[in-house]
């Protein structure tokens, strides 16, 4: 029989800032190097090492070679709703600059959590989805979504129930205090906008994501959202 949860482990892999910053880089679903994070993270190489040991050793990431580069992702989806569930209730910060105020903007507005669609648009598109009856209020696709679904973004419901992971998660959004839609439907509806091209990542901003003219017209018409 298996002991009680350390639930201490997770909190020392919280405990400094520097471990929250590699994280936040890595909630963007991609690959980072070593470098690339010590350089984004403010800190030493030699620590990043250090916190990414931690997190190997925790599931909570996995190390890729390509060639003479590693790069690690992260892949524990559990610790990225965890650390988006935690924003809301966290001290908040005043941004320290123009720029970086007009950042957070475009950030709320609209950008990844993790591998699926957050922000003031994410949250708008999950609850016309629920207006709209295509999910249910435990964010499952009904009837009619699957067939919206299927239709009008080529989501196959069946082949997502099939992956090694949660099929659909209520995940609470740090900035509008509000539940979008995450899990493999929420990847697979990010996937959808990316693919018709209704969303661009932004090019400057990490994670900030732009709405498309094409992803405008959609939203008007598909979803009944104006922008």
């Amino acid at each position: 029989m298996n002991e009680f949860p350390d639930i201490t482990i997770i909190a020392k892999a919280l405990s400094s800032s520097s471990k929250m910053k590699i994280l936040d880089e890595l909630m963007d679903y991609k690959g980072h190097t070593t470098t690339e994070l010590a350089r984004a993270s403010q800190i030493t190489p030699q620590t990043v090492t250090h916190h990414l040991n931690e997190f190997l050793n925790n599931n909570w990431i996995r190390m890729e070679k390509s060639g003479r580069f590693h790069y690690f992702f992260l892949t524990n989806t559990d610790v990225a709703q965890l650390l988006e569930q935690l924003s809301p209730i966290s001290p908040q910060k005043r941004a320290r600059s123009l720029q970086r105020t007009l950042d957070l903007e475009k950030d709320e507005l609209f950008r990844t959590c993790y591998d699926h669609m957050a922000g003031h648009i994410g949250v708008l598109i999950t609850r016309s989805l629920i207006d709209k009856k295509y999910l249910d209020s435990t964010f499952h696709p009904t009837k009619s979504g699957v067939t919206f679904l299927k239709e009008t973004l080529d989501i196959d419901i069946q082949n997502l129930h099939h992956l090694k992971r949660q099929f659909t998660t209520r995940c609470l959004d740090w900035s509008e205090r509000q539940h979008h839609v995450g899990g493999a439907l929420g990847h697979a509806l990010f996937l959808s906008f990316e693919e018709q091209k209704f969303v661009v990542p932004h090019k400057n901003i990490k994670r900030a994501l732009v709405l498309t003219s094409a992803g405008d017209n959609f939203l008007q018409k598909e979803l009944d959202i104006k922008l």
